[in-house]
């Protein structure tokens, strides 16, 4: 019979397990949670990789969780338990806090079983603490917290057993333990920062910043760290625009950047239109393919340039037939001093937190198609230089922009945009304000807060004038449309998220649309149509929609998108089903079948009037259904 363990062996072993415990994030434990648990709690997220051995979930941008702006997971494969986790705080801690959090230095004095971190120097003026204890790193980057890494913990070697009886040795001797994991963080760039809920206190990465007086001794940590440096809260494409293929990309880079990343999407449509005229039912098909490529390069940590190309086909549209080149993204990026950040080319930049409706989206067309998955609009030629101030976790950005819509005496139009970001507590402010030759000012505000499940957001535009000409109808004829007091385009949404029956995951949202430049006039969409000046969902001068998405936690990532769209004065409405699947590591496929209904003539139902202006027969709408596969390169 084996004798029982002393008690002071017993206590010993019970706290070196105690010590060895991982520490978690959010509910996510390394070693402890199964990868199901993380879709369950975390949802869909915008990358499925499979990398060196390794299952990659990666949420950015939009999926991003509150306050981050980049999370990933990594899990074995052969038991699906997670392995290590990556979070990039959109607002980093301090010291202060990250002690108070996991624990002093281990110079400081502190126990022998007290969580404590050891400074480790890295090559490119970086460096990180180390809780060796509780499988977590915090990476600094120029003398501010870029990452936190959680893994599985190294433990610390157990005491050593009592000498049992000899005929015992054998089965007591321990078993070997494995060889801890490489807690260090991926090498990764920096995550473009995204329009994103108001981060929480729930979690150290979250928490606001503490401005600390400089310390009047100095150790080691000491000479490296600095008070209180909070990361400046961006848009979609911010100081670093990265692509989520680049981001992906870098995961497993043997350096800290790679020189160039080479990767792209291809996207192959087929789409049905059917409508009803004097010749009875038409069914209208369409195939269009789109292939992005890009260049990512990156020769040293404050130079950036990125370039990607466009080709569209369709052998079914006579405009597309032959292939169309276009180019979307060209520019260089590059740091002053590490406060002014400077992005010159043709770049992606959009405005304002509304989801349909962006009217401070001042620099660029709305979307003909925003219930489409994927935005065919091409980038902004631009200046743009960024301020971040990072003690007030707020940005300043000045733009100058150029183009040729200008009259043909001076086809060249210049301009410019400035524009404040600023965080509020809870909420995010934006404050832009922008001219160009031949236009007026127009001023924006957009707003954003997070309240616990509920997500608000508003967004106000004061303009005097159109991007297109504006017409009105007399009565018996159409004359251009002058404007005397400034004009408000507001929208505004609330949204929330909840699960039920513990697989489903529920995303409602309502957001309607007011705008004072629209007009209730039907006669006018034939006019609009015929002199090229219509701009869809902008005509009326209120609009709403109703959406509701529906996920169910599976490997495939089924989803399922409701959609209501409402010309509410025109008695027009747009009705839509989406359906996207993720069969294989970045394969997305996607179908939708669109109806509308309502007044017959109306902006969804259009019917040319023949007693307005001449324009092309066409039929009622029936319908539009499409079916779609993307691929990431």
């Amino acid at each position: 019979m084996k004798p029982p363990a002393p008690p002071a062996l017993a206590a010993l072993l019970l706290l070196w397990g105690c010590v060895a415990s991982a520490a978690e994030w959010r509910g996510a434990s390394p070693g402890v949670t199964p990868l199901p648990e993380v879709l369950r709690t975390f949802g869909k997220p915008s990358r499925h990789d499979s990398v060196r051995g390794e299952i990659v979930l990666t949420y950015a941008t939009r999926t991003a969780p509150n306050g981050t702006r980049l999370v990933r997971f990594r899990f074995d494969p052969d038991d699906g338990l997670l392995r290590h986790i990556d979070v990039f705080p959109k607002r980093p801690p301090t010291r202060a806090e990250l002690e108070k959090q996991f624990g002093p230095s281990c110079e400081s004095g502190s126990g022998p079983e007290d969580p404590c971190y050891e400074l480790e120097i890295l090559p490119g003026n970086r460096f990180s603490f180390r809780y060796t204890t509780l499988g977590v790193q915090v990476l600094f980057e120029r003398k501010r917290v870029k990452s936190l890494s959680y893994s599985v913990p190294s433990r610390p070697s157990p005491p050593p057993p009592a000498q049992p009886p000899p005929e015992t040795v054998a089965k007591a001797q321990p078993e070997p333990e494995p060889e801890p994991e490489d807690t260090s963080p991926a090498p990764v760039s920096d995550p473009a920062p995204v329009a994103a809920p108001p981060p929480s206190s729930s979690s150290i990465e979250l928490a606001p910043a503490i401005v600390e007086p400089e310390p009047s001794t100095s150790s080691s940590a000491d000479a490296l760290i600095q008070p209180a440096v909070i990361a400046p809260p961006g848009e979609d494409t911010a100081t670093a625009p990265e692509p989520e293929e680049a981001i992906a990309r870098k995961d497993d880079a043997p350096s800290f950047q790679d020189l160039l990343s080479l990767g792209g999407t291809y996207l192959q449509r087929a789409e049905l239109s059917g409508s009803r005229g004097g010749q009875g039912t038409v069914m209208q098909p369409v195939l269009p393919a789109l292939v992005d490529v890009y260049l990512d390069a990156k020769p040293s940590e404050n130079v950036r340039s990125f370039v990607r190309g466009r080709l569209l086909y369709d052998p079914l549209d006579r405009a597309l037939s032959t292939p169309t080149i276009q180019l979307d993204q060209l520019w260089v990026r590059f740091g002053i001093a590490d406060h002014v950040f400077i992005t010159a080319g043709r770049q992606q930049l959009k405005w304002g937190s509304s989801k349909v409706w962006n009217p401070t989206d001042f620099l660029r067309q709305p979307n003909p198609l925003p219930l489409d998955t994927f935005d065919l609009r091409t980038g902004v030629d631009m200046l743009k230089v960024n301020i971040p101030w990072e003690a007030m976790a707020s940005n300043l950005w000045l733009i100058a922009t150029a183009d040729l819509r200008g009259p043909e005496s001076q086809p060249i139009r210049y301009g410019g945009a400035a524009r404040a970001e600023m965080v509020l507590g809870p909420s995010e402010l934006s404050l832009t304000a922008v001219f160009q030759q031949g236009r007026r000012p127009r001023y924006g505000v957009d707003w954003s807060i997070g309240l616990e499940r509920i997500d608000l957001n508003a967004e106000v535009a004061l303009v005097r004038d159109s991007s297109t000409p504006l017409w009105e109808h007399t009565g018996t004829d159409f004359v251009p449309r002058t404007l005397g007091e400034p004009k408000v385009l507001a929208s505004g949404g609330i949204a929330t998220s909840f699960r039920f029956a513990d697989i489903y995951r529920v995303n409602p949202r309502l957001e309607v649309f007011y705008n004072q430049l629209g007009t209730d006039d039907r006669a006018l969409l034939t006019w609009l149509r015929s002199t090229n000046d219509f701009q869809p969902l902008y005509f009326g001068r209120f609009y709403g929609m109703a959406q509701i998405a529906i996920a169910r936690r599976s490997i495939l990532e089924p989803t399922l998108l409701l959609t209501l769209l409402a010309n509410v004065r025109d008695d027009s409405y747009l009705s839509r089903v989406d359906f996207n699947l993720l069969p294989l590591r970045d394969v997305y496929v996607q179908a939708f079948l669109e109806a509308p209904f309502g007044a017959r003539g109306s902006e969804f139902r259009f019917v040319p009037d023949p007693s307005v202006a001449e324009l092309p027969a066409t039929g009622l709408p029936l319908l539009r259904a499409g079916l779609s596969i993307r691929i990431k390169m």
